[in-house]
């Protein structure tokens, strides 16, 4: 929060100039804090849900059912809709024909944890795998266990009229409550998308009439321990490549207990599972140079994933400077390289010498390097950037001279570049949301170029399941080392799905019976 006019209001929000390093308060009347936020394809933000506190009410007030749009080339914001019931903690994901997918969040905050049964008791989930019979209960003031406080629910924003879908109760969310805020979201190939809520995962389609299992992923293994807040963890899907475009997520640390409290230890372990139909599914446990809750996981231009911020005791949460439900920062960043051998995949590199834990957070800028800020409760209000090693290398940068401000998929479209003599890695980096280590719609695709003299014709992707529509930052690489990103924008198509994913007959499209109800 951001105090102004002689501290006697707040700001939750600013404008921050990334080439100066200035900023300028933004207001948002509606809190937005913990509300989930990512880009529509036209480039305005849309966030949703927020806190269910007001403060100095009328000039902020309770947000947890608001959707708002920001646009920030106008800096201004409006109210576009309402959630008939409240969204704390809720993420967002762009389907692939452009609309906002809005998924969970609860109705009351969660502090501290016992041991219950689950409300549903013991069964299989949707996809097959065995249900936990375990549920974490929150105790201490009026911090109730009963799922009715739960958001266990997926509703779907027009991203052109900005109407509401009816909303629709998910199995996984009501299986796994308290611990499933803030889910982790992914758009796979299939066009389902990857759900993972507490210690569980799916892959759904979901659309406005119900969600229905993807036949072509199958059953995916239930984690040790529950990922999303407050034991967060953080989730990131490896780059995409075709012809094939197979698809990996990593889920990085979190707590090391199913309920976890401000004294268990962060678990230091990461798994790697492929998702890509027909393939194993199995958990593929490495384990990290320090254990980490609360990390920011950012993917870089040359397909390595950057690892800051957490901590390493205890959960997330917090009340400002002090009150703080974790201990032992994890100053120390890492890099996880998915080109090396399983198991000498995560290094450490830079120390920021600063603890970064409740209400950090970390982005791509693009130049290719890592802006990162906040920790509520440490009080800091310093900004730091990361520069990868690849700005350090003293080897020639590619200037990307021209390219296409808009594409279409599977078209081609020509880079023009100078100061290097070829180009090798060509990528498409999502823009994105983030926050609590949820870095929502972050995706990179690998683009088929061949570069020539000073220019290189590359091919979009080839659908929107690959790269939904919006905003892009289009970096080229050679020898390891990034150009400087220029913003692409793919445009929305009605007919993408003239050009699938080949994924060897596997039956992506195939849908199993519903997992949602109308709530």
């Amino acid at each position: 929060m951001l105090q102004v006019d002689n501290d006697t209001k707040v700001e939750s929000a600013v404008m921050y100039n990334l080439t100066d390093h200035t900023y300028e308060p933004f207001h948002i009347t509606e809190s937005p804090l913990c509300s989930g936020h990512a880009l529509l394809p036209d480039g305005r933000a849309v966030i949703a849900g927020g806190m269910m506190v007001g403060i100095n009410a009328p000039y902020y007030t309770v947000g947890y059912q608001a959707v708002r749009l920001v646009d920030g080339v106008q800096q201004n914001y409006s109210m576009v809709n309402e959630f008939p019931t409240g969204r704390w903690y809720p993420s967002v994901m762009t389907l692939s024909n452009g609309n906002m997918l809005v998924v969970g969040g609860a109705q009351i905050e969660m502090i501290g944890w016992g041991f219950s049964k689950s409300p549903l008791g013991m069964g299989t989930s949707a996809n097959g795998s065995a249900t936990s019979t375990t549920q974490c209960s929150g105790y201490g003031g009026n911090q109730p266990s009963d799922p009715s406080y739960a958001t266990a629910t997926y509703a779907i924003l027009d991203s052109q009229n900005f109407s509401l879908s009816r909303q629709l109760t998910l199995t996984i969310l009501l299986e796994t409550w308290p611990i499933n805020t803030y889910p982790f979201l992914t758009l796979l190939p299939s066009g389902s998308t990857l759900i993972v809520a507490g210690n569980q995962m799916e892959a759904l389609f979901m659309d406005p009439s119900g969600a229905s299992a993807d036949n072509g992923v199958g059953p995916l293994p239930n984690l040790p321990y529950p990922v999303n807040f407050p034991q967060q963890g953080s989730l990131v899907l490896l780059p995409l490549q075709g012809p094939k475009y197979e698809a990996q997520v990593i889920i990085i640390g979190g707590s090391s207990e199913f309920c976890a409290t401000s004294m268990t230890p962060a678990s230091q372990s990461s798994y790697l599972v492929d998702v890509t139909p027909g393939t194993n599914h199995s958990l593929v446990e490495e384990i990290m140079t320090f254990p980490r809750m609360m990390g920011d996981a950012v993917l870089l231009p040359d397909g390595t994933v950057f690892l800051c911020n957490g901590a390493q005791i205890g959960i997330a949460g917090g009340s400002g400077y002090g009150f703080s439900a974790a201990n032992i920062g994890a100053a120390i960043a890492e890099i996880y390289d998915p080109t090396q051998p399983l198991g000498q995949r995560w290094s450490a590199v830079a120390d920021s010498q600063i603890w970064r834990m409740y209400h950090s957070s970390a982005f791509l800028t693009s130049n290719a390097e890592v802006f990162i800020a906040g920790s509520e409760t440490t009080g800091e209000q310093r900004g730091q950037i990361y520069t990868p090693a690849y700005l350090q290398s003293g080897k020639p940068r590619p200037v990307i001279i021209t390219s296409p401000s808009n594409i279409s998929y599977s078209t081609n479209f020509a880079i023009g570049f100078s100061n290097t003599t070829s180009l090798d890695r060509v990528v498409l980096n999502r823009l994105a949301g983030a926050t609590h280590g949820v870095h929502f719609d972050q995706r990179q695709v690998v683009l088929d170029c061949s570069p020539a003299d000073s220019s290189s014709s590359c091919q979009a992707p080839p659908n929107s399941s690959i790269a939904p529509p919006g905003q892009y930052q289009l970096f080229a690489s050679y020898q390891g080392v990034p150009s400087k990103a220029n913003i692409v924008t793919i445009n929305r198509s009605g007919s993408d799905k003239e050009n699938p994913v080949d994924n060897a007959g596997s039956g992506m499209a195939s849908t199993a019976p519903a997992t949602a109800t109308a709530g």
